[in-house]
């Protein structure tokens, strides 16, 4: 069975009869962390937006998931760290709570705060698993939300630019646990950055889209890193 766990060919994106992107097409497959780079305005948010299903217009080309479900694609929005938590909970509580809906009215039981508990400690969290989601730092934070979505068990998380506003010792943190949930957990993680040179020091591949030509480069991150020197 492939690998291969979502493509993207001949994929063409335009506003107002401007080109946008052109002729773009890679695959990604299952433990790839995919970083995607570009000044602003070069597509990247639409992209993947396009991929979500988020966005269908002045869209051409194909998109298609191979062997994985709606319900197996979770998506990390821009500016997630300016919005509002809307359950003011304990870190522990926070997460049950966004994997309630996969009880479908069922009571928590034990085995489920054993996979939140597991979880957290995947994450370094769990020692702050008691704390008041008010109280973390922004590097906690957002491994909170983060887990949030790890809790109901997805195979490919799209994550939009959430460490620009992150010290630089937390953003490198994120950037290493989700290397780790790559290489040991077999996720898949499609993750836009406003520093492409510094997250290619933990992705294995890399989109990088340039504006002014509207052409595109795909591949492996050391490579990449090798054309930038």
């Amino acid at each position: 069975m492939s690998n291969t766990i979502l493509t993207v060919s001949n994929y063409n994106m335009s506003y107002k009869n401007c080109h946008i992107l052109k002729d773009l097409s890679f695959s990604v497959e299952k433990g790839d962390y995919l970083a995607i780079g570009g000044v602003p305005g070069s597509g990247k948010t639409t992209l993947i937006k396009s991929i979500l299903g988020l966005v269908t217009t002045g869209i051409t080309g194909d998109i298609e998931y191979h062997n994985i479900g709606k319900d197996e694609v979770s998506y990390m929005p821009q500016n997630l760290l300016q919005q509002k938590e809307k359950f003011l909970g304990t870190v522990r509580e926070v997460v049950a709570v966004a994997y309630l809906p996969q009880k479908k009215g069922k009571p928590f039981n034990a085995e489920d705060w054993k996979k939140v508990d597991k979880l957290l400690k995947k994450l370094d969290l769990y020692d702050a698993r008691d704390k008041k989601i008010t109280k973390l730092t922004k590097g906690q934070q957002l491994k909170v939300n983060l887990a949030k979505l790890l809790i109901n068990d997805p195979k490919i998380v799209f994550i939009d630019s959430p460490t620009s506003t992150m010290d630089n010792k937390n953003k490198l943190d994120f950037y290493n646990t989700v290397r780790d949930l790559c290489k040991k957990e077999g996720l898949t993680v499609i993750f836009i950055s406003t520093n492409i040179k510094e997250i290619c020091e933990y992705a294995n591949k890399v989109l990088f889209l340039r504006k002014k030509n509207r052409t595109y480069y795909f591949g492996d991150t050391k490579e990449f890193l090798e054309k930038l020197k």
